[in-house]
């Protein structure tokens, strides 16, 4: 499948041809976004550690959100894809907050938990509190947090939850079976996946390689962070993303880092991390019918 990554003058689009594609499509990446709308329905305890914790501007974030959406709206895009933080804390307000302005979309959209969606006031961060907080966001992700997919035009948007930096089997195994029907397929996860040009940013501004699957973690930091060392499945998963044998991964789409950057990896991929929602950023991604050579 031949596809081209067409030069951008910024982070805030992606144009990207495909061979066989029916129509031109455009979508809306949003991601960490990091809202609080947590209140009192949770009680005073987590509300009062909730804000204690929180570091954003409130009000920005919300209005940042809100001014994204509009603009799906006003654009008509064809789906918008968020990956993950847009809220800190899976918290009674957030997830109400969230599905309100989420139902407000004239578009499908496709919904990827990040680390910081399922955090819990006074919970220990880690794959138990992901467990039990995970049912709250049924609603938003099609009753499959861990995974989805959205064929469109005979494209698959597929959303995988990396957001521990780990990939389980049963991922694993959803994703190559998106990648065996043979379309044009585009991952979007909260966590960018390991590849060596974006090391050196994010080592500069995160002190840590805070990405999936990643090379070079001090031990010591790799404990602060809690992040485990990486297992079979997500090295598998890594290794599909970098030789996938159909060579019909368009590209990954990703936040976490809090800045923009694109490179190309693979077999014809590229890696697209958008820029945080907290501060007005946001992707348009234009899926266009590759002409003939």
């Amino acid at each position: 499948m031949r596809i081209e990554h067409v030069p951008v003058p910024n982070q805030k689009q992606a144009i990207i041809k495909i061979e066989g594609l029916i129509r031109p499509l455009s979508l809306l990446h949003v991601t960490d976004c990091h809202m609080n709308e947590t209140d009192l329905k949770d009680g005073e305890e987590a509300f009062a550690e909730s804000m204690r914790l929180y570091g954003f501007d409130a009000l920005a974030t919300r209005n940042h959100f809100d001014d994204a959406l509009r603009y799906a709206n006003d654009k008509s895009f064809d789906c918008v894809a968020l990956t993950g933080d847009v809220v800190n804390g899976a918290t009674i307000g957030n997830l109400e907050h969230l599905e309100g302005r989420l139902e407000r979309l004239a578009m499908p959209y496709l919904y990827t938990p990040g680390n910081h969606d399922w955090e819990y006031p006074h919970q220990s961060w880690g794959e138990r509190t992901r467990a039990v907080q995970y049912p709250k966001f049924a609603r938003i992700t099609g009753g499959q947090p861990a995974y989805r997919a959205i064929a469109l035009q005979g494209v698959n948007l597929v959303a995988i939850d990396n957001s521990t930096y780990q990939i389980t089997e049963e991922q694993l195994a959803f994703f190559r079976e998106r990648l065996a029907e043979g379309l044009p397929t585009l991952l979007f996860s909260h966590i960018p996946i390991y590849v060596p040009s974006l090391l050196p940013e994010v080592v500069k501004i995160w002190g840590s390689p805070i990405m999936m699957a990643a090379e070079g973690w001090d031990e010591k930091l790799r404990k602060e962070w809690m992040v485990e060392k990486t297992t079979a499945a997500t090295r598998a998963f890594h290794e599909l993303l970098l030789n996938n044998p159909y060579d019909n991964l368009v590209g990954v789409f990703c936040g976490h880092v809090h800045f923009g950057h694109a490179t190309p990896f693979g077999r014809g991929s590229c890696q697209y991390v958008t820029e945080p929602g907290f501060a007005g950023g946001y992707r348009v991604i234009h899926l266009l019918p590759a002409t003939s050579p």
